[in-house]
């Protein structure tokens, strides 16, 4: 059990940690918190029980423990599934939280763990079963009405991580326990641990909760400190080249006095030389700055528009598909997103340098606005994929010119909307799908 209790809490730490403000991630993280807590009762029970000095207080711990994994795991386990289903508005969430708990509180009152805590398991099934056959009902049917590719492939490693365990749980821990059969929980663990095996595998491969473990790791926190960095050396290096310009300056007039002509033919190289350096410098600079977020609601296509428009110089030999039956309307930066659709847009350009067509496409599901740019290139071959939001990553020829920070940018505004990309690769090009949840865009 202490094995059961360790893999179910690290879980749900693990969760927390890369992603704390989503709502499905926190009760997906309070399923593992509160199951877990099951197992740990069992640890104190067995190992510290029977050598306290203080048998009272540790009971009523055990029994509190107790309490919480049999009746606020179903509550959690259901409200996990509402939140992450997408199929309830986020209105009735909050209203159905408190609703819902309404069973946990009879049972408290009805059955309080103090003095003797006892589990009717005769009259728990009565609730907690239909609380877990519609929390899975829910999740089962997201995952049939999800249509996007990548979307729909997470529901299914998100289901096939939760609904086996909770169902074996519900049957060990309250059905069979209701016939009389109250060893069989201790089987529990066997599956928990291949769950969090499957987890783990998952979560690093493909993303679950539509948390991705990569993106997160060279997001918001990677990115703000090497663009924090990157401006203190940016700083750094202008103060010596002003210094440069100075002894150029001063060397300059020497060689003037003694008509060096030699001398002035190297400093005028010199003097090229900063400049060059400067305009490096400056165009560095204004790459990796991030302005302060000025958001408002904006409509999507005209940002696009305004982002096709200003590359029209590069679109001679492109065909752009444009397909904005969706509307989409967002409350956002619009230099912030103009910026990531021509970093985008550009990208589909050179991944065709023969010519080929770029498709734009709005898209919405019941939890997601989606924008979605493919190209006809030649894909992003397996070893790179993993790497393209990494900054300063990249493989084109020129790297004077490309620093390897426009997906890694991209990358972080959509973080700081509230959304994420998926990239879906092929043989026959590349789609890069950013999706918004609509949760976040009802100011």
């Amino acid at each position: 059990m202490l094995l059961l209790f360790v893999l179910l809490w690290v879980g749900g730490t693990t969760i927390l940690l890369i992603d704390h403000r989503n709502s499905a991630s926190k009760w997906a993280s309070a399923v593992a918190f509160v199951g877990g807590a099951g197992g740990l009762s069992v640890v104190i029970e067995e190992n510290m029980l029977p050598h306290t000095t203080f048998p009272t207080v540790v009971k009523l711990i055990i029994d509190l423990l107790s309490f919480i994994c049999h009746y606020v795991t179903p509550y959690a386990f259901l409200m996990f599934s509402i939140t992450y289903s997408g199929l309830i508005s986020p209105i009735y969430q909050k209203r159905l939280a408190y609703i819902l708990f309404i069973p946990i509180l009879f049972m408290a009152i009805k059955y309080p763990i103090y003095p003797i805590y006892i589990v009717p398991y005769h009259i728990a099934l009565w609730w907690v079963v239909p609380y877990i056959l519609f929390g899975v009902c829910l999740l089962l049917f997201a995952y049939m009405k999800e249509t996007h590719p990548i979307l729909k492939r997470n529901r299914f490693f998100t289901n096939l991580i939760f609904i086996p365990p909770i169902l074996f749980a519900v049957t060990t821990n309250y059905i069979l326990r209701a016939f009389g059969n109250h060893d069989s929980w201790r089987y529990n663990a066997n599956i928990i641990i291949i769950s969090f095996m499957l987890f783990i595998v998952i979560l690093f491969k493909y993303g679950l909760l539509h948390i991705h473990l990569n993106a997160h790791l060279y997001g918001k926190r990677s990115m703000q400190s090497i663009f924090t960095g990157i401006a203190m050396l940016n700083h750094k290096l202008k103060n010596d080249i002003n210094k440069l310009q100075l002894f150029c300056h001063t060397i300059e007039q020497c060689a003037n006095e003694q008509n060096d002509d030699d001398m002035l033919t190297n400093i005028q190289n010199m003097k090229s030389t900063i400049e060059r350096l400067q305009l490096t410098l400056s165009d560095f600079q204004s790459k990796i700055t991030i302005r302060s977020s000025e958001k408002k609601r904006e409509n999507i296509a005209e940002i696009m528009e305004e982002s096709i428009l200003s590359l029209q110089p590069m679109l001679q030999q492109i065909q752009i598909e444009k397909n904005y039956d969706r509307p989409i309307v967002l409350y956002c930066d619009k230099q912030q997103l103009k910026e990531v659709f021509t970093n985008m847009i550009v990208n589909a350009i050179e991944a065709m340098p023969n010519g080929g067509t770029i498709k734009i496409n709005f898209q919405e599901n019941f939890r997601y606005y989606m924008i979605q740019i493919s190209d006809t290139g030649t894909g992003i071959d397996k070893q790179t994929l993993p790497h393209i939001f990494e900054p300063f990553f990249t493989t084109k020829r020129n790297k004077s010119q490309n620093y390897g920070i426009g997906l890694a940018y991209c990358c972080y505004v959509v973080q700081q909307h509230g959304g994420f990309i998926d990239v879906e690769n092929t043989k026959c090009g590349t789609t890069f799908s950013l999706k918004f949840p609509k949760c976040s865009f009802l100011k």
